[in-house]
């Protein structure tokens, strides 16, 4: 009986979990616009092993301090690693929901290299950091991708965890997987601007064939006048 008891105890008590973690799922889906943004998920696997060894190889290299964000960071499942290896640089979370949000604070205490801001990465100024990591939905990769083009500095360099970014310059891909299921790491730069040498040599060349013909049209003048 007693054992039936705990077992009973522990199936309730999974039950119950369950359905919370369900009415959690709902409410996120309705508060981030039914699908415009992820839910908390975790980046875990070797897909976050690759991530962080990509990310240590970019600190490792930098002489400055740097400032480094994840957006959409959930509980700060990449940057509190990071922050705890690199305590010379500055370690900025963005993420909406404030459950994963207060659960990366709570672990993140006593750092001093880091921390975690409520916001929308959409209607965040990102022209301040060095690197950017995120793990966004496929649907939020273009409008992202396009507001980091014009946002981030030259020398930023973008890390995207399973979801192409538009309009970024890619630098590379990097095979990895999660939990044996084949999966990519996409990172970017931001794209050089198109060079208008040619328009405006096109120009020059116009204004030097304007200027050819004025002298033409005023010769013939010239000449009556000695006549």
């Amino acid at each position: 009986m007693c054992c039936n008891g705990i077992i009973v105890l522990l199936a309730i008590i999974v039950s119950f979990c369950a359905i919370v973690y369900l009415v959690y799922q709902g409410y996120s889906f309705i508060k981030c616009g039914c699908g415009k943004y992820g839910p908390f998920v975790s980046s875990y696997g070797k897909i976050k092993d690759d991530i962080l060894d990509e990310a240590r190889a970019i600190l490792k290299k930098s002489k400055k301090k740097m400032r480094i964000t994840d957006l959409g960071c959930g509980s700060g499942a990449l940057l509190l690693p990071l922050a705890k290896e690199f305590p010379e640089h500055e370690f900025v979370g963005l993420e909406w929901d404030i459950v994963p949000l207060t659960m990366g604070k709570i672990k993140a205490r006593g750092l001093k290299n880091i921390t975690f801001v409520q916001g929308d990465y959409m209607k965040t100024n990102h022209s301040d950091m060095d690197l950017i990591m995120c793990y966004v939905l496929k649907v939020t990769g273009d409008p992202l991708g396009k507001k980091l083009a014009k946002e981030i500095k030259k020398d930023c360099i973008v890390i995207s965890e399973m979801f192409p970014l538009g309009h970024l310059e890619e630098i590379k891909q990097i095979e990895s997987s999660i939990y044996g299921i084949k999966e990519k790491i996409f990172v970017y730069k931001k794209p050089e601007e198109k060079k208008k040498v040619s328009q405006n040599g096109n120009k020059k060349v116009e204004n030097k064939h304007q200027k050819v013909e004025s002298k033409t049209k005023k010769a013939p003048s010239k000449a009556k006048s000695k006549k």
